[in-house]
């Protein structure tokens, strides 16, 4: 298996395992990691379809935070955006072998809104999904398509990955959307939140619920 084995890999290695809240059930763990950083990242340019490698930093980043994966969790099957920095995330991480790809999981496409500042690009799509989470940049994607792929990716997951922990490959916003929809929320809650690079987050089926257990723990050595 991927990144290690255990015969209970469902189980955080540092931690209590959360109780099942009926007793019964299987308990399924996605350990949510963003990629690393890339010349865009660097560069604070808004980034979605553009498919660019990690830089040095980010290869930094990513072994680290595969270190701490590796610390945390036994994971049984990785899972990944098809965007190249992701992948390579991974591949950096140590988890680069038998890796799924999962299409519904890759960042938002901005449009024409690709590669402009961020600081700008924000302030136009905060205002306008603030309004209406449906509209979308010229050429790009809604703020509730994202969230309704990223949300349908994580239930197929849940459903096919039982007493299993999954490591999930991914970006800003897919991880938020998921976050938001473990937390009950919707698609805006997307814009309430802030992600590091090569952060992890998780989220676990318990069931009969779905709960939040991590969100934005910093890999890095510091």
């Amino acid at each position: 298996m991927p990144g290690g084995s255990s015969p209970r890999a469902s189980e955080p290695l540092d931690a209590e395992t959360p109780p099942s809240a009926s007793g019964r059930g299987p308990e399924t763990y996605l350990v949510l990691l963003r990629h690393g950083r890339t010349d865009l990242n660097r560069r604070r340019l808004l980034q979605g379809a553009s498919d660019l490698p990690l830089d040095d930093l980010g290869r930094r980043q990513a072994v680290e935070a595969g270190d701490y994966v590796r610390r945390h969790w036994r994971i049984d099957k990785v899972v990944c955006s098809p965007r190249r920095r992701a992948r390579e995330s991974l591949v950096h991480a140590g988890f680069g072998e038998d890796v799924i790809i999962e299409d519904r999981l890759a960042e938002m496409d901005y449009g024409t809104l690709e590669g402009t500042p961020v600081p700008l690009a924000s302030g136009e799509l905060i205002d306008a999904w603030s309004t209406d989470p449906g509209y979308a940049p010229t050429g790009g994607e809604s703020l509730s398509d994202l969230y309704d792929r990223s949300v349908s990716a994580c239930e197929h997951l849940m459903a096919t990955s039982a007493n299993q922990t999954v490591l999930v490959c991914s970006h800003a916003n897919p991880i938020k959307a998921i976050v938001s929809w473990a937390l009950g929320g919707e698609a805006s809650g997307i814009l309430r939140m802030y992600l590091r690079q090569a952060s992890v987050s998780v989220v676990a089926r318990v069931p009969p619920v779905v709960v939040l257990l991590g969100f934005n723990e910093r890999t890095e050595a510091l």
